[in-house]
């Protein structure tokens, strides 16, 4: 391999790897502020909840908060 190609992979790695972590940085954040409307991250809703945003992570995209009765 010659010089400019090594570099050139090094540099790529590292974009992809600050791309992963900027990435999970959002999804913790949209976690934390589902837990502080008093919901839970969910694949799916339960049918006593209410769906109230998202924390679209791959495994938990919605957010879920129990319905307040009347």
């Amino acid at each position: 391999m010659s010089g400019a190609m090594r570099i050139f992979f090094f540099v790529s790695a590292a974009l992809i790897l600050l791309a992963h972590i900027f990435s999970a940085h959002g999804a913790i954040r949209r976690r934390m502020q589902c837990q502080k409307m008093d919901g839970r991250c969910a694949v799916e809703c339960l049918s006593f909840e209410d769906k109230v945003g998202g924390c679209r992570a791959e495994l938990t995209p919605l957010c879920c908060k129990k319905r307040k009765n009347n």
